[in-house]
C-alpha cells in the first residue's frame, strides 16, 4: 500500500517512497506526531508542565468547538482533516521552492532532476527507475508545456493523494509490473504474494499466506482468481466515502484514548495518553517518563 502518513515527510523520503521503491515508513511511525501536526516541532525540549499547558491551550483554542473543554469524534475528524491537509500542502511548497531556484511559477524537469542528484543518499537510478520518474512527471504535466505548476506539481509529489485520480492508474501499472512475472497484466495469488512478505507479517506470528490469501480474496471482486487492474486500484485507492485518512487517524486516536467510551476525550485521558498525542520520541527525552500514570 503506497503510503499516507499524515506527519510531515521529507522531500527525500517522499522520493524514494515514489521513484525507488522504498518501502513506506511503518504504520507506527505515521502515528508519530500525526495529532501535532505544525504544533509537532515545538514538543521535543518542553517541560512536562509545558507540555501540558500546549495540550490545553490546543484543545482550547483549535479543537473543542462546543466549549466543554473535551474531544468529541467531530471535532476530532475535523482538527486531523486540518493536520492531514495542512501538512501536507506544507511539504509540497518545500519540495517545489526547495528544487524551483528561479523562484517563479513552475519548475522544468531539468531543475527537478539536479534538485534529486544533489540529494547526498539518493540512490543511483535505474533505467526502470527512471521510466517511472518521467512517466509520472508527464502524466502530472496536464497541460502539456513541460513544466510542473504547483498544483501539477502537487500530484508528482503525491500521485496517490485521493484527489489526484488522474494518477492512480499510473501507479496501479507500476504495482502490477513489479509483479506480473508472466506479463499478462494480471496478478496471480503467487505473483500477489511475491512481495508481499514483509517484517510486519514475519513478526505477527500469525499464518502470513492465509492472511494474503483473505485479502487477495477480497481483492478479487469478480473471483475469478486472478487480480485485475480495476480491481487492484479499487484496492488501492478506494473512494473517499470509503477511505480517508484523516478520519482513520482521528477514530484510531479515540479507540486508543477513550477509556470510559463515552464518546468524549477529556484532559484527564489525554494526559494519560501522552503516546499517542505527542508520539513516543518525546516521551524518551526523560523529563516526561518521570511523569507516571499514577501521578496523573
Amino acid at each position: 500500500m503506497f503510503n499516507r502518513a499524515l506527519a510531515c515527510i521529507s522531500l527525500f523520503g517522499v522520493l524514494q517512497n515514489l521513484i525507488y521503491g522504498v518501502e513506506p515508513q511503518s504504520s507506527e511511525h505515521s502515528h508519530e506526531h500525526a495529532f501535532l501536526g505544525e504544533y509537532a516541532t515545538n514538543v521535543l525540549n518542553m517541560k512536562p508542565a509545558e507540555l501540558e499547558d500546549m495540550l490545553y491551550w490546543l484543545v482550547e483554542q483549535r479543537i473543542d468547538h462546543n466549549g466543554d473543554m473535551k474531544i468529541n469524534l467531530d471535532e476530532l475528524k475535523h482538527w486531523m482533516q486540518h493536520v492531514y491537509y495542512h501538512d501536507l500542502e506544507h511539504s509540497i511548497m518545500h519540495a517545489f521552492f526547495e528544487c524551483n531556484k528561479k523562484k517563479d511559477h513552475d519548475i522544468t524537469f531539468k531543475e527537478y532532476r539536479g534538485c534529486l542528484a544533489r540529494k547526498p543518499d539518493t540512490p543511483t537510478p535505474t533505467e526502470k527507475s527512471e521510466n517511472r520518474l518521467v512517466a509520472r512527471w508527464r502524466l502530472a504535466d496536464q497541460d502539456g508545456d513541460n513544466k510542473l505548476s504547483l498544483t501539477e506539481f502537487g500530484a508528482f509529489y503525491a500521485p496517490d493523494e485521493v484527489h489526484n485520480q488522474h494518477m492512480h492508474g499510473l501507479l496501479v501499472d507500476e504495482y502490477i509490473d513489479d509483479r506480473d512475472s508472466d506479463g499478462d497484466n494480471y496478478l496471480t495469488f503467487r505473483e500477489y504474494t511475491s512481495q508481499s512478505v514483509d517484517e510486519k507479517d514475519l513478526n505477527s506470528g500469525e499464518d502470513w499466506e492465509l492472511s494474503l490469501n483473505e485479502r487477495f480474496t477480497k481483492i478479487d471482486e469478480d473471483k475469478d482468481g486472478k487480480l485485475s487492474h480495476p480491481e487492484i486500484e479499487h484496492y488501492l485507492f478506494p473512494p473517499l466515502h470509503d477511505h480517508d485518512p484523516a478520519d482513520e487517524e482521528a477514530t484510531h486516536i479515540m479507540e486508543e484514548t477513550d477509556d470510559d467510551k463515552d464518546g468524549l476525550i477529556s484532559h484527564y485521558e489525554m494526559m494519560k495518553h501522552l503516546r499517542v498525542f505527542v508520539g513516543s520520541q518525546v516521551l524518551q527525552q526523560g523529563k516526561l517518563l518521570m511523569r507516571s500514570r499514577d501521578e496523573l
